[in-house]
């Protein structure tokens, strides 16, 4: 009776053969995340536990995953609060089959204080029997230097169109005489490009008088 219970117990054969396959798919899994330098997090979502490894934690500055508690509040307190109901909203919205995944850019504090650029990509990764969602697995991430040369890109590309559209305004303000074609001084366009050739080059300006203004102003003046 008692070796009838004890076989009753072990997992057949078939079951052994699943439960060492689950094992090394995650022993492998475990390879390439940690390889890749990517943040793994496993949520079960009808008890709220979340899984995650090592790298997730040194991504935001920590040692281990041991400093943090194994909840969802853990992530969303991390989040910068002004991107934590879009985050969420992104979750929800694969939770609720909205979308095929939770994809998002969202910033991340990090132990120092600072925020890092995280890039989250997740999928429903097993339902129960009616179809709800159990668990959901993801990646994180840095994509901090990547944001960065967008922001440079963008402040670039900004900077070059304010200097377009100065130059528009500076052609449309350049008084040119056409017999001595010197540049009159009408409605202070003299002014307005010493303004724009000093905000946008090295030149520096010397504001003597020409010699043919200097005769006038000797004659002026009673100086031969």
């Amino acid at each position: 009776m008692g070796q009838k219970s004890r076989d009753e117990k072990r997992p057949s054969l078939a079951e052994q053969k699943i439960a060492k396959k689950l094992l090394l798919s995650e022993e492998r899994l475990k390879m390439v995340l940690e390889g890749s330098e990517q943040g793994f997090w496993d949520w079960r979502i009808d008890t709220g536990d979340v899984q995650r490894n090592d790298c997730w934690a040194q991504m935001l500055g920590y040692s281990t995953i041991e400093e943090f508690d194994e909840t969802t509040d853990t992530w969303t307190n991390l989040i910068h609060p002004d991107d934590r109901e879009a985050a969420w909203k992104s979750i929800n919205d694969h939770l609720e089959g909205r979308t095929t995944s939770h994809k998002m850019e969202y910033r991340m504090l990090t132990k120092d204080g600072s925020y890092k650029w995280i890039l989250d990509h997740a999928k429903i990764v097993q339902r129960d029997a009616d179809g709800r969602p159990l668990r959901m697995s993801g990646t994180h991430s840095d994509i901090s230097d990547r944001k960065q040369m967008e922001e440079e890109r963008d402040s670039l590309i900004k900077s070059l169109q304010e200097a377009l559209n100065e130059l528009k305004t500076l052609k449309g303000i350049i008084p040119i005489c056409s017999y001595c074609h010197n540049i009159r001084d009408d409605k202070g366009a003299w002014s307005g490009i010493e303004d724009y050739l000093a905000k946008n080059s090295d030149a520096e300006f010397s504001h003597g008088i020409c010699p043919k203004c200097l005769v006038k102003v000797r004659s002026e003046s009673g100086l031969k």
